[in-house]
C-alpha cells in the first residue's frame, strides 16, 4: 500500500496519541501535536477520512475522532515504526531481573513470566526451551526414606527433570549405585522414540541387584522422564494487569480463553526467529482485543524458548519490542554461557 508522506505522519501520530490515552483522536488534538507540518483542521479531517477509506483508521462514533484499525497497526509496524533502545535505567531493571534467574532453563522460564509482567505492566507468557531432539545427558538417583527414590535427569538443553519412584522393596546404596550406572550407560543421549521394552530389559540386565522389581521400577521412572523430556511447559503471569485497559476489561473472556490455551500457545512461542507481532485477530478471531509480541531466548545445546508480552491492540510497540529484544538477549547470555 502506497500512501503519501503526510498521511504516514498523520497515521504515526494518531497511533502514538491513541496508545497513550486510548481515546479517539480528533483533528484539533492532532493539529496540536503535528509540529512538523502546518495544515488546517479541515485538511486533517480530509486526510483522516481518506485513511479511513483505505482501511487504516476507523471512527468508533459519528462525532468521534479516529483510531487505528488492525490494518493500520500492521502498516505502522511494517513501515513506519521507529524504536529506540531501552534507557540505562530500563536496561538496569532488566539486568536485575535476569540476575535473579536460576541457571536451570525451566526455572528461568517460570521466573521470566513474572519478570516480564512486572517490567511491562502487561500480561506475559513463557515456554521452556525446545531443541531438535530432547535427550537426557545424565541421570542421578537419590534415596529418600526407605522405599522412595528421587530420579533426577539433566536434559541436553540443561533443564533438570525429576520424579519420585516408590518401590515395594528397599534398594541398598550399592544396588542404587548399580541401577544409576546401568541407566546412564543405557539411556544417556538416547532418543525418546528409542525407549522400548527391549531397551528397558537390557538396562535391567546390566544391574547387579537382589531386588529386581525395585530396580525395574526405578528404571521405568527414568524412562518416563526421558520420554517426557521434550514436553514444553508454559508459564503465565500478569492477567490482572490487562484489566486496567477498558477495551480488554469489557472482554474478560478473551483473556481467560487465551490464558487457558496451551497447545496453540506452545506452537506459537516455540517457533524459531527474532521478534514477531500478532495484532488483534491475527491471534485468532476470538482474540481481537489483544495483541502479542513474541521473542525467543537461547540455551546451551542449541535449543530455544519463547517469551511473549500480551496487551491491548494499542500497546506501545515502540517500547515493548526493543525491551523484549533486550530481555531475550540478556536471558540468552545467561543460559548459553552458564
Amino acid at each position: 500500500m502506497d500512501i503519501s508522506s503526510r498521511k504516514q505522519l498523520i497515521l504515526t501520530k494518531i497511533v502514538a496519541l491513541h496508545t497513550n490515552s486510548g481515546d479517539p483522536v480528533g483533528s484539533h488534538l492532532l493539529q496540536e501535536y503535528l509540529d512538523n507540518i502546518t495544515v488546517s483542521t479541515a485538511t486533517l479531517r480530509n486526510e483522516m477520512a481518506q485513511l479511513t477509506a483505505m482501511g487504516l483508521l476507523q471512527q468508533p462514533h459519528t462525532s468521534a475522532g479516529r483510531i487505528p484499525t488492525e490494518m493500520g497497526y500492521r502498516y505502522f509496524l511494517n513501515n513506519l515504526m521507529r524504536t529506540t533502545a531501552p534507557s540505562v535505567r530500563e536496561k538496569k531493571s532488566i539486568q536485575e531481573e535476569i540476575s535473579r534467574m536460576d541457571s536451570d532453563p525451566d526455572k528461568a522460564a517460570e521466573t521470566a513470566a513474572v519478570s516480564l509482567a512486572r517490567l511491562s505492566g502487561l500480561g506475559a507468557i513463557t515456554t521452556t526451551p525446545v531443541g531438535a531432539e530432547s535427550q537426557m545427558s545424565y541421570f542421578e538417583l537419590v534415596k529418600i526414606g526407605r522405599y522412595n527414590t528421587a530420579v533426577l535427569g539433566v536434559t541436553n538443553l540443561g533443564a533438570i527433570r525429576s520424579s519420585v519412584c516408590r518401590a515395594q522393596e528397599e534398594l541398598s546404596s550399592q544396588e542404587l549405585a548399580s541401577v544409576q550406572a546401568a541407566i546412564n550407560a543405557g539411556m544417556r543421549f538416547v532418543s525418546p522414540a528409542d525407549v522400548s521394552a527391549d531397551k528397558l530389559s537390557s538396562v535391567l540386565a546390566a544391574v547387579s541387584a537382589e531386588h529386581c522389581e525395585a530396580a525395574k521400577a526405578v528404571i521405568e521412572t527414568a524412562a518416563d522422564l526421558l520420554k517426557t523430556s521434550g514436553n514444553v511447559r508454559i508459564f503465565k503471569a500478569g492477567q490482572r494487569n490487562l484489566l486496567r485497559y477498558w477495551e480488554i476489561a469489557d472482554k474478560v473472556e478473551q483473556v481467560v480463553r487465551l490464558y487457558e490455551e496451551n497447545e496453540g500457545l506452545a506452537k506459537l512461542l516455540s517457533k524459531d526467529g527474532d521478534i514477531d507481532c500478532y495484532v488483534g485477530s491475527e491471534l485468532g478471531e476470538s482474540f481481537d482485543s489483544l495483541s502479542m509480541v513474541v521473542g525467543r531466548y537461547r540455551v546451551a545445546g542449541g535449543g530455544h524458548g519463547g517469551l511473549a508480552i500480551i496487551g491491548p491492540v494499542r500497546m506501545d510497540y515502540t517500547k515493548i519490542i526493543p525491551g523484549l529484544r533486550t530481555f531475550c538477549s540478556l536471558m540468552s547470555e545467561k543460559l548459553v554461557d552458564r
